[in-house]
């Protein structure tokens, strides 16, 4: 299980984004395209959007017979909120705390050169090789140290 699945287990989440998504694309928010969209019954849709109107997150009305949704400024704060929460969540914690550990010990270099470098520099670039993560900041870190490394071992 993910940690956002941990975290923000229930499809309420999902729920409440889909409406902030289509209003951010500029459509309208319906329970039965929400129903599809995130996998779940019309009736389990229909009951959270009955909640999140009660506690003002959420208004609807009716064209006709059918019933459309939008987020109150309130919701919409909670959604940004919780979009932000979702990509925090999704980060890849691990191959940062691996990263982290590359990074101090590289910083622990403190200017030395020639073969004290290499010794260390060396494994380091090794282990680099070995970060893999689908999170574009390890990613974009890895690259940057991955040349630093390069810069110094060239230089020696």
């Amino acid at each position: 299980m993910s940690v956002e699945r941990l975290f923000l287990h229930e499809k309420a989440v999902d729920i409440i984004v889909k409406i902030y998504e289509a209003e951010k694309n500029g459509e309208l928010a319906y329970p039965l395209s929400i129903s599809r969209e995130v996998g779940s019954p019309y009736s389990y849709i229909s009951k959270v959007l009955g909640i999140f109107e009660d506690n003002a997150l959420v208004e609807s009305e009716f064209e006709g017979r059918i019933r459309k949704v939008k987020l109150t400024d309130d919701g919409k704060k909670v959604a940004e909120l919780l979009i932000q929460l979702k990509g925090l969540l999704n980060r890849d914690f691990v191959a940062r705390k691996k990263l982290k550990i590359i990074e101090d010990v590289f910083m622990s270099l403190d200017g030395h050169r020639g073969e004290k470098a290499l010794r260390i520099l060396l494994p380091l670039k090794a282990e680099l090789e070995r970060v893999e993560s689908n999170d574009r900041e390890v990613i974009e870190r890895v690259e940057e140290l991955r040349k630093r490394i390069e810069e110094i071992i060239n230089a020696q």
